[in-house]
C-alpha cells in the first residue's frame, strides 16, 4: 500500500514460452539465477508488477546497449538495494484490447563476471539481432 492508503498501479506481465526457455531455463536447475527467476514467475503472471518496482533502461548504456523505451525489474523483487539483487528482467511495453502490459525480453545477471553476457546485452541482442560489441 502507498503511504496515502491507495494501492500502487500494477501492470500485467506476459511471459512467452520461448523467451522463458531461452532466458531462465538456460541456467542449471537449482542455480541461484534460475531459482530467483522461477520464484518471481507466478507473482508476475498472477499479479503483474508494481510500477514503482520498475526502472527505465538507459537509451544508450555504458556497454553500448540501446534499450530506450524498455524497463528493468531487479530480482529478487524486494525493497533491498539494487546491489543486493543481482538478477533482472528487461521488459518491453505493449498494449492490446485488454490494455497495457509488459512482456519479458531478457533475464539474467545484471553485472556478471567478465566473459558472461549481462541481461542488458541479452536484451540488446533480442532487439537488434546482435550483441552491442559485434
Amino acid at each position: 500500500m502507498h503511504a496515502a492508503g491507495r494501492r500502487m498501479p500494477r501492470l500485467g506481465v506476459r511471459i512467452g514460452t520461448l523467451v522463458w526457455q531461452q532466458e531462465v531455463e538456460r541456467y542449471d536447475q537449482g542455480s541461484q539465477a534460475r531459482a530467483a527467476g522461477e520464484r518471481e514467475r507466478s507473482t508476475l503472471e498472477r499479479h503483474g508488477v508494481n510500477v514503482t518496482n520498475l526502472e527505465a533502461c538507459a537509451e544508450e548504456g555504458p556497454d553500448r546497449t540501446r534499450l530506450g523505451g524498455l524497463v528493468k525489474l531487479y530480482v529478487p523483487v524486494s525493497d533491498a538495494p539494487p546491489s543486493r539483487r543481482p538478477f533482472g528482467f528487461v521488459l518491453a511495453p505493449g498494449r492490446d484490447e485488454l490494455g497495457p502490459y509488459l512482456a519479458i525480453v531478457a533475464y539474467g545477471e545484471r553485472h556478471p563476471k567478465r566473459g558472461t553476457r549481462s541481461v542488458y546485452e541479452r536484451a540488446h541482442k533480442r532487439l537488434h539481432g546482435r550483441y552491442p560489441d559485434q
